[in-house]
Order: structure tokens, then C-alpha cells, then sequence
């Protein structure tokens, strides 16, 4: 492994243990290169800042993995999605409780957008505002997911992405009656 990944590697390691002790806002630059021993240009080498950072965690850990099966219906992905968060609920939801400017829930939602608008282009076949829905069904999905995090993701991923379906199905079919 390169020692640019290496210290990539070991600053999120930092990240992860930090944010389950403390709340993310309350993190600073110099609490993650303290955990890890290194210096703080260390750390501005590889990062801009600790968004940054937390982005850069979701990327490698979980999106980079599912590159590949970005063909398969989003149904399929949000599911895997939810299951990861699920899996590693305690910081997603740290991450999540940030909100503006390259916060997670912004880069989330970025990641999403261009997942759920080639859904929309099949259900809205031939509407032009596929992507209006596109976006309106991101933010929808980012907030569920993040309330279902806040309030300990006390239903299992696979029926929470159920009931999102329901829901987005249900308005599907009420927009194409409009």
C-alpha cells in the first residue's frame, strides 16, 4: 500500500474512533492528527478539510465498491447503501447531523441524484422534469436515512428501503395521473 494511502488510511481510522466519542462539530483538525501521530500538514496534504475527510471515508469504504453494479436497479443500491449505514450507523449519523456547505448530507445527496434520475427516466418516461423528481426524491431519501440514523435505525435496512419504495412509488404513480 502507497504511504499516501497508508496516511490516508490512518487519518480515517482517527476520524471513525473520534466520532463515536464526540459529536462531529465539536472534532477539530488537531484531535485526528494527535490520534494517529502525525502533524497537521499531514493531514492538508491528503484533505481539505475533515468533510473532506468523511467523504473521502464513504468513497473508499462503501461507493468505490459499488461502482460496478451501478447498472442494477436503485432499489438494489439504496438497500446496499442503508445496510453499510446500518453497519456503521454510529458514524453515519454523526456525519449526517452536519448540514451546508461539503458536508456529507450535500455529497450524500450528490452521489444519489444521478442514481435515482436514471430511476426517473424510466418511471417518467417521457416527462420533462425527470430531473426536478430526481431531485426532490434525493432530498427525500437523504432525509429519511438520516431520520431513520437519528432515531437508531430501529427497523432493519431492507424493510426501511421497502417502505421507501412504497412511498416513492405511490408518488410516482399520483404525479403520472396529474
Amino acid at each position: 500500500m502507497p504511504d499516501s494511502h497508508l496516511t490516508k488510511w490512518a487519518l480515517s481510522q482517527a476520524m471513525k474512533e473520534l466520532m463515536t466519542e464526540l459529536p462531529m462539530e465539536k472534532i477539530k483538525i488537531g484531535d485526528i492528527v494527535k490520534r494517529c501521530k502525525m502533524n497537521r500538514q499531514s493531514f492538508y496534504y491528503h484533505f481539505k478539510d475533515k468533510y473532506d475527510l468523511v467523504n473521502w471515508i464513504f468513497y473508499t469504504e462503501f461507493f468505490e465498491d459499488i461502482q460496478n453494479s451501478l447498472e442494477k436497479p436503485g432499489w438494489e443500491i439504496l438497500t446496499k447503501v442503508c445496510k453499510f449505514f446500518y453497519k456503521n450507523r454510529i458514524f453515519y449519523s454523526n456525519a449526517f447531523k452536519v448540514t451546508g456547505q461539503n458536508s456529507f448530507s450535500e455529497y450524500f445527496e450528490e452521489i444519489m441524484h444521478p442514481i435515482i434520475l436514471s430511476q426517473c427516466i424510466e418511471v417518467f418516461d417521457d416527462d420533462t422534469n425527470q430531473a426536478f423528481y430526481a431531485t426532490f426524491l434525493a432530498d427525500a431519501i437523504r432525509v429519511a436515512i438520516s431520520r431513520w440514523l437519528f432515531e437508531g435505525a430501529r427497523i432493519p435496512p431492507e424493510e426501511f428501503v421497502k417502505l421507501i419504495k412504497t412511498a416513492v412509488m405511490g408518488v410516482a404513480q399520483m404525479a403520472k395521473k396529474i
